[in-house]
């Protein structure tokens, strides 16, 4: 691969000519090693200011490409994005010899590169992480000065205010349909209250109105018919619906086991002895 210039850090002479040169080419040649010093010479001042105020623990790169560094101490190149994560820690080859310190891989090798990159990968994934930690503890923080200004206005604990309000909804929800379905039964016994003032129909509006307040008396609705029982405010308090309670009732349960017994997994049942004696109990007694 042929080389250019700039891919050396000093000047290189130019290619010699087999014919002796004369006194312009000589000139000529001088002129282009002046300004190539004088090139080198002013890139020198500013990466030796550029160190002067850099720390001194570790050794700058020269910067030569734009995707790439020239790192001094070790001698390669190094890509841009990757140049943060280059310590003077080595890139072992396992895990277990990272424990022991043991072998590692040669700077510059594609199995060290990988390492940088992995050492890259998983910074950039602890500062998400980070992120993410930070954001979920402003949000749950939020969230516990909303519950406890709640609260305050219940006269509650920032515990308790959840259930106090599902419980308060779910008596609203019940009250409003009761109200839709016992409204009807109202305005019809109004109605029949005024047909009794105005004397129409006297004996068929009292039968009516008779009816009607029966229906009244009869008239129910089951609170959790309406709201469902499983909601996590009624398992809070307790709460046992109608299918637990049924199978607590089974007929095959295993009685509990006693505080006296508590030492042994199971109760033994004795079967109760029969009150009438067999032919076999009369022959025992009857031994001399």
């Amino acid at each position: 691969m042929l080389r250019l210039e700039k891919d050396y850090n000093f000047p290189i002479p130019p290619e010699r000519s087999r014919r002796p040169l004369g006194a312009v080419g000589a000139l000529t040649v001088l002129r282009m090693t002046q300004d190539r010093l004088s090139r080198q010479r002013s890139r020198d001042n500013l990466l030796s200011t550029s160190h002067t105020h850099s720390p001194a623990t570790t050794p700058q790169p020269i910067l030569l490409k734009e995707e790439e560094t020239w790192h001094e101490k070790l001698g390669i190149w190094i890509p841009n994005d990757l140049l943060p994560y280059v310590t003077d820690e080595p890139v072992y080859i396992s895990k277990r010899q990272a424990k022991i310190k043991g072998q590692h891989f040669s700077p510059g090798c594609g199995f060290w590169f990988d390492g940088i990159r992995k050492r890259k990968e998983a910074h950039e994934l602890a500062v998400r992480q980070q992120k993410e930690h930070e954001a979920w503890e402003v949000k749950r923080r939020a969230q516990e000065e909303e519950l406890s200004a709640r609260a305050k206005l219940w006269g509650t604990s920032s515990n308790r205010i959840e259930y106090r309000e599902d419980m308060c909804k779910d008596l609203t929800k019940f009250q409003d349909h009761f109200h839709k379905k016992i409204t009807p039964l109202a305005d019809r016994r109004s109605v029949l209250h005024n047909r009794l003032t105005q004397g129409k129909n006297v004996y068929k509006t009292n039968k009516q109105l008779l009816q009607l307040e029966q229906e009244l008396g009869r008239f129910n609705i089951d609170y959790f018919s309406v709201i469902d029982d499983n909601s996590p405010q009624y398992r809070y308090k307790g709460h046992t619906s109608d299918d637990t309670k049924q199978l607590e009732l089974r007929p095959h349960k295993r009685p509990p086991i006693l505080p006296a017994y508590t030492d042994r997994h199971n109760i033994e049942i004795k079967k109760l002895r029969l009150d009438i004696m067999s032919p076999e109990d009369s022959k025992v007694f009857a031994l001399p």
